[in-house]
């Protein structure tokens, strides 16, 4: 009687999946379809031009804008050394000291080099409210425009080409879980 179960047993037909996840493969084919789906929906937020990575050297905008513009001038220069702490050459920073005056009272500020010599004389805004608030006026704004346009379509196509890259590896993942589902 142990002979004919054990003649039985061979003679089963071989699924090609056996063995393969012990059994677990429909758990793992509905875990392939829900991940191929989220993936589709990753395509579809990506080939609408949201980024999941933070973008460095964005500026704040100010949405409602009364402050006053003024000239400040370029006083002093100011260097600071910093070790590297990696035994590296130290690293020298270089500000600049910019002072205005706004009702006889005289303010200075801090401002990272760009170039500057002593005695520029550079726009600013301040707040009418709080004078020491400022913001350096940016004079090349109107130029640099048309430059921004032409990049934003090109980021657009790239964002469009990795959605569809992104969507057709979902594809694949969800027609791999359908098939573990379905042996």
């Amino acid at each position: 009687m142990d002979m004919t179960k054990l003649l039985l047993m061979a003679e089963e037909e071989k699924n090609p999946f056996d063995g393969l996840f012990s059994g677990a493969g429909r758990v793992v084919g509905i875990i392939l379809i829900v991940t191929g789906v989220l993936l589709i929906y990753l395509a579809v937020k990506v080939a609408k031009g949201y980024s999941f990575m933070p973008t460095l050297g964005t500026e704040t905008v100010i949405e409602e804008d009364n402050y006053v513009e003024c000239e400040a001038k370029v006083l002093q220069k100011k260097k600071t050394t910093m070790p590297d702490l990696n035994g590296g050459e130290d690293r020298e920073f270089v500000e600049w000291k910019i002072g205005y005056t706004v009702d006889g009272e005289k303010f200075t500020q801090m401002i990272p080099d760009d170039g500057y010599e002593k005695g520029d004389m550079l726009k600013i805004k301040y707040n009418p409210d709080k004078p020491s608030e400022y913001y350096l006026v940016d004079e090349n704004a109107d130029n640099e425009a048309p430059d921004e346009e032409e990049d934003t379509s090109a980021d657009t196509n790239k964002s469009r080409n990795t959605g569809a890259i992104i969507a057709v590896l979902g594809v694949l993942v969800i027609i791999g879980g359908i098939a573990l589902v379905l042996m």
